[in-house]
């Protein structure tokens, strides 16, 4: 194997990119920050409102999400890293927060005790599904 060139970037160019990534940033943050109480929202909104499709509104607001994450492209000037990339073999926060889930029930969580709450929480969200939708008999 021959050695690869290294790509020499611009003074001007690293600027620019570095005022982007705030730029970047800035509007990465704005949109978090509108999506924490709107996910709340439509979260409370779905569970009330619908018992067939309880994440009718939370997964659509993903949906957004996601594709503004595209968007904006937060990290996609990291293409000009010249380096290998980083060899990061941790697990995802989902698989963390799975992982943190699953050894505190095993623990913590007696299963009949939970299958009872779930159960009364669902009754009470049909109940209130119910009254707003008096139509929508579950």
């Amino acid at each position: 194997m021959g050695k690869e060139k290294i790509k020499q970037h611009a003074r001007s160019e690293v600027i620019r990119d570095t005022l982007v990534i705030q730029l970047k940033l800035i509007v990465d943050g704005a949109r978090d920050l509108m999506l924490m109480p709107l996910i709340v929202f439509a979260t409370i909104s779905g569970l009330i409102m619908h018992s067939n499709q309880p994440g009718r509104y939370l997964y659509r607001l993903l949906s957004y999400g996601k594709a503004s994450e595209k968007w904006i492209g937060l990290f996609d000037e990291a293409e000009k890293d010249s380096l290998d990339p980083p060899d990061i073999k941790a697990q995802s926060l989902d698989d963390l927060v799975k992982k943190t889930q699953t050894a505190f029930e095993s623990k913590y969580i007696n299963e009949d005790k939970k299958q009872k709450l779930l159960d009364k929480l669902n009754f009470a969200l049909d109940e209130i599904n119910t009254k707003i939708n008096p139509e929508k008999k579950t």
